[in-house]
């Protein structure tokens, strides 16, 4: 068994490509599983985990029940009872990406471009403009140092405008044969389900 994490912010195009890859016959996807869980799956050549930089998952810390806790007391609404935490001042996942590295993981980044990104995250996540520019910054620093790994990297962009191409690089990087299957994946998204590509995010 062979592991890789898709690693980027929160409204970047992680949950799509995901989908893509989960669509592959020698992929088992997660989805921001914060647990152990992918070290734990059998029956396929690679187990895959997507998580959110800097939100769920930090370079050397690790969750806590302290962090659990702050996370939380941060998030506290009393009128709105908002259960999306706008800030996450410690991460939620148990595996830092170190940890993943100490398992020989693979990482795919996936980036958007920064004026895209804090207008979605504002839109759809409700973050104010200062909430979303500091994720976005910190998620940035993660992701930056990450691609000075073993990482193969690429833009929701590029990905919206050339999916087939990048599917085939990401296969020939985890060294599994492309297949078209791997196109279906909007079908089973099921956080934003579509019959195919929306190119009118680009």
């Amino acid at each position: 068994m062979k592991l890789f994490v898709v690693v980027g912010l929160q409204r970047t195009g992680t949950t799509l490509l995901a989908s893509m890859l989960g669509r592959h016959p020698e992929i088992n996807m997660l989805f921001e599983s914060v647990t152990k869980d992918s070290l734990k799956l059998i029956g396929k050549k690679w187990n895959g985990n997507k998580l959110l930089a800097y939100r769920q998952i930090r370079y050397s810390s690790r969750s806590s029940k302290f962090g659990h806790l702050i996370n939380r007391i941060a998030n506290l609404d009393f009128k709105k009872h908002n259960k999306h935490h706008l800030i996450r001042p410690f991460p939620t996942s148990v595996m830092s990406i170190e940890d993943y590295k100490s398992q020989g993981a693979y990482f795919i980044t996936i980036e958007r471009d920064k004026s895209s990104s804090i207008s979605s995250m504002m839109k759809r996540a409700g973050q104010t403009k200062s909430q979303a520019e500091k994720e976005f910054d910190s998620g940035m620093k993660i992701i930056n140092k990450l691609k000075k790994e073993k990482t193969f990297s690429l833009t929701f962009k590029d990905l919206l405008e050339n999916t087939e191409d990048r599917l085939k690089e990401i296969c020939n990087f985890l060294e599994l044969d492309y297949t078209s299957k791997m196109l279906e994946g909007p079908k089973f998204n099921f956080v934003y389900p579509q019959e195919s590509i929306d190119k009118t995010k680009i």
